[in-house]
Order: structure tokens, then sequence, then C-alpha cells
């Protein structure tokens, strides 16, 4: 072999080298962020769950206020 030859073959496997290491810390920064979106996404299932517990009561409290907001005017004007 040609001394220009092992020159090419190093630097060949040097950049294969470089490019796996780069694609296992990319991956490695893609499961942190599914991670991350997994909690998010856990955290708006949760925030989802409490405002539709807020908008039953809400809704609760309103029909008390139509059925006292009706009690109070049929006696006014009865």
């Amino acid at each position: 072999m040609t001394p220009e030859l092992v020159a090419i073959v190093t630097v060949g496997g040097a950049l294969v080298g470089l490019k796996l290491m780069m694609l296992r810390i990319m991956l490695n920064r893609f499961d942190r962020i599914d991670a991350w979106f997994d909690r998010i996404d856990a955290r708006f299932e949760r925030l989802e769950e409490r405002m539709a517990a807020l908008e039953q009561r809400v809704a609760r409290l309103e029909g008390v206020l139509d059925g006292l907001r009706e009690s109070l005017f049929s006696r006014a004007s009865g």
C-alpha cells in the first residue's frame, strides 16, 4: 500500500467514526426531546382534566343562579 492510500483510508475511517459519534449524540438528544414532549403531553392532559372539572362546576353554578333568578323575578312579578 502506498502512503497516500493509507492516508485516504485513515481519514475515511476517522470520518466514519466521527459521523457515527455525531449520530449517537443526535439520537440521544432526540430521546431527550421525546421525553420532554411526553412530560408536556402529561401536563396538558392533567390541565384538560382540571378544566373539564371546572367547566362542570361552573355549569352547576350557572344552573343554581338561573334557578335563583327565576325564583326571585317570578315572586317580584307575581
